[in-house]
């Protein structure tokens, strides 16, 4: 049984058979918060830290019977999505956390992997932005993109902060935009939206190195860091720090 000050979030992934991003990154970071987790597995892959070799979506029905039968509770919720594979588990995804109103919606949108590989069937990918636009990223509380995701939804050209600023302007809900793969000046520099302001946090190691499921980790940790009341600049602050603390122990 949940404790009275214990979150718990909702994960929406893909399986990484290595243990390192994806579902099994999130759970690194649901066990260090001293946090709960339920599961929606939304993709199997098969990848390595070097190469994409395949991505298999959930069916729909295995689905919607794991999300049917969820036991979630009603208090200290967040929801966060990663590798979702297809429209209708970002379709289902939106109408769960329009079930949830209160409980915190963390979107990760994820392109590509690592490696290279579409997180998406690639004759989606031309349109898929408008999509997510109108149809997920309303309902989310807070969307995590690096630099090439951020163009990618905003169909924006990305080289500087006043462009990049323009992009986050666009977006239908807060955002916390990673600096991993951004220009070289500003690499490594996260800059935090909450809908009016803009923050640059100082530039992070861990998006310098940029190792694998640091954003899956971040996005996790945001997700159950609001949950438990933080605001979303607090909640980013804390989630770097752990994830950089996860990180240096993984090396």
């Amino acid at each position: 049984m949940q404790t009275q000050n214990t979150a718990t979030v909702v994960l929406w992934g893909g399986l990484d058979p290595g243990g390192q991003a994806g579902l099994a990154a999130d759970l690194q970071v649901v066990h260090a918060l001293g946090a709960e987790s339920r599961i929606v597995a939304t993709a199997l892959t098969s990848q390595t830290s070097k190469s994409w070799l395949g991505g298999w979506p959930v069916a729909n029905d295995l689905r919607s019977h794991v999300v049917k039968h969820l036991d979630v509770p009603g208090e200290h919720l967040a929801i966060k999505s990663g590798m979702l594979a297809t429209r209708a588990h970002a379709k289902a995804l939106a109408a769960f956390a329009k079930r949830h109103p209160t409980a915190p919606l963390v979107v990760d949108p994820l392109m590509t992997s690592s490696s290279g590989g579409s997180m998406w069937p690639r004759e989606d990918l031309t349109t898929l932005p408008a999509w997510l636009l109108r149809h997920l990223l309303p309902h989310a509380h807070v969307v995590t993109p690096n630099w090439p995701e951020l163009a990618w939804l905003t169909g924006r050209e990305l080289t500087t902060l006043p462009e990049a600023e323009a992009a986050l302007r666009t977006l239908p809900c807060a955002a916390v935009l990673k600096g991993g793969h951004a220009p070289e000046t500003l690499r490594g520099v996260d800059l935090v939206w909450d809908g009016q302001t803009l923050t640059a946090l100082k530039p992070s190691e861990i998006w310098r190195r940029s190792p694998r499921g640091t954003g899956c980790r971040l996005a996790t940790a945001l997700s159950l860091e609001m949950a438990r009341g933080k605001t979303l600049l607090d909640s980013t602050l804390a989630a770097k720090a752990l994830v950089a603390r996860l990180t240096d122990h993984a090396n």
